[in-house]
């Protein structure tokens, strides 16, 4: 039977990165769910093909933002403090890379709806717990080692990255917009070494055997789901920032223990 992804399918699993990637609610759980529902074992390799829309989103969102941190002298820390959280992640990627592909757990959705509660009741408290009165100019080397440090737990489904960070960043006292601020700035460099990374190890499956059996769909599909991506994206970064800049996080911790619950009861129907 043919498992590809379809061109319906890749739709959904677009919207599904390209949405859960920015809001904190976890795009790795997501669309090991996704997937759970199609009745399908996850489509890893699909799945990260994806991150280039929302990498796209993100760059061209912010693109005045990296034009000023490349070349403005007055940018040069925050800059520096940008990449240096990026080393955590790197080592972290580097020594347990291959771990969703060699752990079947982290692709089990019972886990995944596990570690939606865990991480959703950790991010609350930290929103509720914070000073909230530090902007992104107020970051310090350790403030960038210790969010840094966060971002490596992304590599568990269920997480999420924007989630860790801004979980980090909102526990020293950032304001909730500059913790994301500082979330997706920190995620342009090690979204684009990840994905050029996993994109050249994968290029000669795909030249041997095709995009169909290496990435997990024709290339039209999979060009149909970066470009809904890109589009969903770019929406939900702007979404969010504009959001936290007078609200907390709390409908995004219910959408997640919802989102769980909801996985839980489906699978204890079935046994």
């Amino acid at each position: 039977m043919d498992s590809s992804v379809t061109w319906w399918q890749a739709i959904i699993l677009g919207l599904v990165q390209g949405l859960t990637e920015f809001i904190p609610v976890s795009s790795s759980a997501h669309l090991n769910i996704t997937h759970w529902m199609f009745g399908q074992d996850r489509e890893l390799a699909f799945d990260l093909t994806l991150h280039i829309g929302t990498l796209l989103a993100l760059g061209f969102y912010f693109r005045h933002d990296w034009v000023a941190l490349l070349r403005d002298a007055k940018q040069k820390k925050l800059r520096n403090l940008v990449f240096l959280a990026c080393v955590p992640a790197v080592i972290a990627g580097v020594l347990l890379r291959d771990l969703e592909e060699k752990l079947p757990l982290f692709t089990e959705v019972q886990f995944n709806a596990i570690m939606l509660i865990i991480a959703g009741i950790v991010l609350w408290l930290a929103d509720k717990a914070g000073r909230k009165q530090r902007d992104i100019g107020s970051i310090h080397v350790m403030d960038a080692v210790i969010v840094g440090c966060s971002q490596a737990l992304a590599l568990i489904p269920g997480v999420s990255r924007s989630g860790a960070t801004m979980t980090a960043g909102l526990a020293l006292g950032l304001t909730r917009e500059s913790a994301a601020r500082y979330s997706f700035l920190m995620s342009l460099p090690i979204t684009l070494g990840a994905v050029g990374f996993d994109l050249l190890k994968r290029l000669p499956g795909i030249q041997r055997d095709g995009a169909v059996a290496a990435l997990g769909a024709a290339p039209a599909v999979l060009l149909l789901g970066v470009v809904i991506a890109a589009l969903s994206g770019f929406w939900a970064i702007g979404f969010l920032l504009n959001y936290l800049k007078t609200r907390d996080v709390t409908p995004f911790v219910i959408w997640r223990i919802a989102v769980a619950m909801a996985v839980l009861s489906a699978l204890a129907l079935r046994n």
